[in-house]
């Protein structure tokens, strides 16, 4: 039995290794060939355009994606992020895999992705849907999942070719990059540019904060539970005695944890109020449209 136990597992090893040098591999070069064709496609039809939405992805066709299986359980999220912050980072495309064939309304673990100045858009993790979205252009977060949900992913993380991810371009916002002629020029310049890592906590600032609190089991369930319970009583005490011992933050830590993410935005916003301030009235003009 040992022994059929350990030939089990070798078996598995081996299925998952075939996956990463080869499904890995074959993907990246059937989008490096999709995306040569949209090219080709693309300047067929505008001969004369040299403005394109976004730059080449330029996969590095050397090096296997990085794939992560991923299984989420207990209502968990993740709050608003880039997959590629910045260096040494170099992730260039992502693409998640959903594995839920019982899915159903309601369950929750939506991805949610948001293009810079542009609506959202909310993804529901259904049976062998596949997402794909540029790892250092599109911020995104997951929702929180029903308590007794399982929710099942496998991801891949594209590499672009170094020296074109994450370049001094791309990475560095100097004030030769902010001579822009209009905010309308700003806005379509950010919109494509991995720029916008650097301002996007600033423009997002209340959605980040929420989203990370939701993440931390802080925010809500304390608040709710100190409104419904005003006039301390036994109930009170317990309940607040049961959610220390789950592992939920102190009142003082979730304070630090705003203190932080304040200040963060608040450095961003004394270089740049005014494309600030304009970027955020832009950003809530699309929410309430």
């Amino acid at each position: 039995q040992q022994q059929q136990q350990q030939q089990s597992s070798r078996i598995d090893l081996g299925q998952w290794e075939n996956v990463i040098q080869s499904l890995g591999p074959s993907f990246v070069s059937k989008i490096n060939e999709l995306e040569s064709h949209l090219q080709r496609r693309r300047q067929k039809q505008h001969p004369n355009s040299t403005c394109h939405p976004f730059p080449p992805l330029s996969l590095d066709t050397q090096t296997p994606p990085a794939i992560k299986l991923q299984l989420n359980t207990g209502g968990g999220s993740f709050p608003w992020h880039y997959d590629n912050p910045g260096p040494p980072n170099q992730r260039s495309l992502t693409c998640v895999v959903y594995l839920n064939p019982h899915w159903k309304d309601g369950d929750g673990g939506e991805i949610v992705l948001w293009p810079f100045l542009s609506p959202s858009r909310k993804i529901t993790p259904l049976h062998r849907r596949a997402v794909l979205f540029w790892s250092d252009r599109v911020l995104h977060r997951v929702l929180p999942s029903r308590s007794d949900v399982k929710r099942v992913c496998f991801s891949m993380w594209c590499h672009g070719e170094r020296g074109v991810v994450n370049s001094k371009e791309e990475t560095v916002l100097s004030k030769d990059v902010l001579r822009f002629g209009s905010y309308d020029e700003a806005e379509a310049f950010f919109r494509r540019s991995a720029l916008q890592r650097v301002i996007s906590r600033a423009v997002y600032g209340e959605e980040y904060l929420e989203s990370l609190l939701e993440c931390l089991v802080v925010g809500g369930r304390r608040r709710r539970n100190e409104n419904e319970n005003e006039n301390e009583n036994e109930d009170g005490k317990e309940e607040k005695e049961e959610l220390e011992d789950e592992g939920m933050l102190s009142k003082e830590e979730e304070e630090k944890v705003v203190r932080q993410h304040e200040a963060n935005v608040a450095a961003i916003k004394t270089k740049l109020r005014p494309l600030i301030d304009e970027f955020r009235r832009r950003k809530d003009a699309f929410q309430s449209g």
